[in-house]
């Protein structure tokens, strides 16, 4: 079995200007958010409407999270149908009463993503993510910057910037003036030219490695020959620069006109588009209002929904845990962590004043908390103790320092001990027990209202002055139920306002992202909005904004569109999970790299530069797909054979002249220069002359007389090494480090310096596809395979088999896993 990954679907902003974005490891920290979204809250918007979803808006939660980074995938899955807007349809209200006209553009774009959770063995659920209300294509296309959706069936045009000729042909034949265009290379960067694209052709890119991309469609595109008088070769497979020259871009990223204004529904497995948590899924789309004039409102509904096999696999895993979760043996056979993530504390638990000492008035909390164990782990020092002396239970435990509420919901804070708590139930909890979460099914009211009637909610929303008219009583089943969940403790004269303001007490907001609600699909079924608003304006008259929302609605909803393509597709009553609290509960944080690790491998380097190396890595181990023991193990093998246990970021040429014949095909060839600038017992080496000469008219590198191979020799800490290397890191970092302007052709000896080095060896990491070899096992022919990669003529293969052994073996990336 294989654990789903999960990410939460944004960023924390950046702090200051070169940091980058940070991860969410708590969920309180989101939902704390969220509390500046009021209209847009699960379960019950602001209106006393039911809501699926949650949504982030740019001037409330979005203020503080990473919106050009954009809206991410929440676990790994297949993107199975969206849209695309090619520009906001906009809702036009005229004039009226003394008002101005209103003119409100509004997203109907999408993406829908299916998911499979699997536990226990043979157990599965499949569940859906939607991301709705994302941002127009015209919008992308004014922000060239803008990283655009994988997911998407764009294509690239060849733009009037690129002028690429066919070269002279025998018997000196020259090709006509107007065959220009864009050379296709069977490699990139200097591969053999396949064909021309003649300017306006249209193709689709499968692999992207820096500023290239691999022809994966080229249907209707009739390319010139590469050498004039030839024979143009297919385009398909061959590679394509997808950068700027002569001062523009090359190529224009086009969506077609087939893909845009319509839901796309990705129906057999060889269309669907596999993402993995924390892909990029779109941004925020503009979605302004009809009630009043505003301008730029940007938004994203997010929500999560599933069929009602959500309750039993549900229990399936709840009774699993019951009878194996102690059972170390069960968890392995299963290839799963046998340990809990969670800290549950329990209403009525006592928070001592100090870890061991309950101490005078120790406050008790008045609501349930659940924690990830990392995010506590990893929380302030004078937050948490282990003990010196075993306790009751035998075993020397941790204790942490929590913020709470008591039953009024005022804050309080103490110590608890993570198990066996005299002080109250306080428990470690595996995610896999749904812990708290509970499944409401009750009836709902038609029109999606929370009361029972339609005219009790138009009662209530026109503040009619009718007997009740808010109170508990006057509420569908299923709102009374979600009301005695929360238990929430107000006036039940005012339950439709208390569930209102759920979501702006976090601690109710937490306990109702544990409520599995099944409630008809906002997405379908159109015709039940005109009911409500049939009713409303038998109360209010007609007004022009009910008319276009009508309209608005017809237009986002998508339900059949994406049945009628998916055929086990669930009916549109489905069961709805908070987003968040799924994410909350089954992140898995990953550990972090720390320089007592690192010690092990590197023996000869300082504190401080394994400092700066656990720094780099540490806050985007996912982005720079090293999130895991195995793929740590490989990488730090072939950094420790390059860089040596000293981690070395410059190259050492400081060769004896015998060696220089050995190593080297120049020296080996004028064997008196290898005399004369090696190393002998009469002189010291030449580095510059070394490199000059060993590097010449290779790797991209000009002449010897040039001086590339001296200026772009082994750097970082995979010895990048020539011209044309460091041509393709400084083509891929923008991707990763867009905030950091810095330019390695110009300045070379910046890749010397550790921050750099490190980012060097990530790009050669990445771009290489090594992450995926690496993920085949820890066999010797894995560590074979990468080692071709980055060196295919090197004699340290068995070398570098040793190194991974020692780190795998040892298990020193054992406590780092995602």
């Amino acid at each position: 079995m294989k654990l789903l990954a999960f990410a939460y679907p944004f960023r924390k902003k950046a702090q200051g200007t070169d940091g980058p974005p940070a991860d969410f490891i708590d969920e309180h920290e989101f939902h704390q958010l969220l509390r500046r979204e009021p209209s847009g809250a699960y379960a019950v918007s602001g209106k006393g409407m039911w809501h699926g979803g949650i949504h982030v808006t740019e001037a409330g939660a979005g203020a503080s999270l990473d919106l050009k980074g954009g809206v991410r995938c929440i676990a790994d899955g297949e993107v199975v149908a969206w849209r695309v807007d090619r520009i906001y349809p906009v809702s036009e209200i005229p004039a009226q009463n003394g008002q101005p006209a209103i003119s409100a553009p509004y997203s109907t774009g999408f993406a829908l993503v299916r998911h499979s959770m699997e536990f226990p063995k043979d157990r599965k659920l499949t569940f859906y993510s939607l991301y709705a209300h994302l941002q127009d294509f015209a919008d992308y296309e004014n922000d060239s910057h803008l990283p655009r959706p994988k997911y998407w069936a764009t294509r690239f045009e060849v733009t009037t910037y690129a002028q690429d000729r066919p070269t002279i042909g025998s018997g000196s034949q020259s090709a006509p003036a107007d065959q220009r265009g864009l050379r296709v290379r069977a490699s990139k960067p200097h591969g053999k030219v396949l064909c021309i694209l003649p300017h306006g052709a249209q193709v689709s890119v499968g692999k992207r490695e820096g500023d290239w991309g691999q022809i994966k469609d080229a249907s209707g595109v009739s390319p010139y020959p590469g050498t004039a008088g030839g024979v143009a070769h297919p385009a398909v497979d061959g590679w394509m620069f997808l950068g700027e020259e002569h001062g523009a871009p090359v190529v224009k990223e086009v969506m077609p006109d087939s893909s845009l204004d319509r839901v796309v529904v990705l129906s057999s497995p060889s269309e669907v588009v596999p993402v993995k948590a924390g892909d990029l899924i779109g941004h925020l789309g503009r979605y302004d209002s009809l009630s009043q004039q505003t301008s730029g409102r940007r938004m994203v509904h997010i929500e999560v929904f599933c069929d009602d096999s959500v309750k039993s696999f549900i229990d399936a895993g709840r009774a699993w845990i019951r009878q194996n979760g102690a059972h170390v043996s069960a968890w392995q056979q299963l290839v799963l962590p046998s340990e809990p993530t969670i800290q549950r504390i329990d209403s009525g638990t006592t928070l001592y004043k100090q870890h061991g000492e309950e101490g005078a008035q120790a406050p008790q909390t008045g609501v349930i908390e659940v924690f990830p164990l990392a995010a506590l782990a990893k929380g302030s020092a004078d937050r948490q103790y282990i003990e010196t002396v075993a306790g009751s239970d035998g075993d020397k435990r941790r204790w942490w320092k929590i913020d709470s509420a008591d039953v009024r919901h005022q804050p309080i804070d103490g110590w608890v001990r993570e198990q066996s708590f005299a002080g109250g139930t306080v428990t470690r909890e595996f995610a896999q027990k749904w812990v708290d979460f509970k499944t409401l099914d009750d009836e709902h009211e038609p029109t999606h209202t929370m009361f029972a009637t339609t005219n009790g909610f138009v009662d209530y929303s026109i503040g009619a002055d009718v007997p009740d008219v808010g109170s508990l009583g006057k509420l569908s089943p299923l709102m009374t139920s979600i009301y005695q969940a929360l238990k929430l403790a107000g006036d039940r004269a005012q339950a439709a306002d208390d569930l209102r303001n759920a979501s702006s007490d976090p601690w109710t907001a937490l306990r109702m992202s544990r409520l599995i609600i099944q409630h008809e699909s906002e997405w379908a079924n159109p015709h039940k909005w005109k009911q409500l608003i049939a009713a409303i304006e038998q109360r209010t008259g007609p007004k022009p904004e009910h008319v276009e929302e009508q309209r608005r609605i017809e237009k986002l909803v998508w339900w059949d569109a994406v049945k009628a393509g998916l055929a086990d597709f669930p009916v549109s009553n489905v069961f709805h999970i908070h987003p968040i609290g799924l994410v909350g509960n089954f992140l898995r944080v990953p550990g972090q790299v720390t320089v007592e690790m690192l010690k092990r491998i590197f023996t000869e380097a300082s504190t401080d530069q394994l400092q700066i190396v656990a720094d780099e890595l540490n806050p985007r181990l996912e982005d720079y797909k090293l999130g895991s023991p195995l793929r740590l193990s490989h990488f730090f093998a072939q950094i420790r054979q390059e860089a040596g246990t000293a981690l070395n970021t410059s190259e050492n040429l400081n060769y004896r002249s015998y060696v220089l014949s050995q190593k080297f095909s120049y020296f080996s060839a004028h064997p008196d220069e290898a005399e004369l600038y090696g190393r002998t017992a009469s002189h010291l080496a030449q580095p510059e002359e070394i490199a000059n000469r060993a590097y010449a008219n290779k790797i991209g590198n000009g002449s010897i007389a040039s001086g590339d191979g001296w200026r772009f020799r082994g750097r970082g800490l995979k010895q990048l090494t020539g011209r044309a290397n460091y041509a393709g890191f400084q083509s891929f970092y923008p991707t990763l480090w867009a905030r950091d302007d810095v330019d390695f052709i110009a300045n070379p000896d910046l890749i010397s310096e550790m921050r750099y080095a490190v980012r060097s060896a990530i790009y050669f990491w990445i771009s290489s596809h090594l992450p995926e070899i690496a993920d085949m096992g820890h066999a010797d022919d894995v560590v074979d395979r990468i080692t071709k990669i980055i060196n295919l003529h090197t004699d340290s293969y068995r070398a570098r088999k040793n190194n991974f052994h020692i780190i795998w073996d040892n298990g020193i990336f054992s406590e780092i896993s995602r």
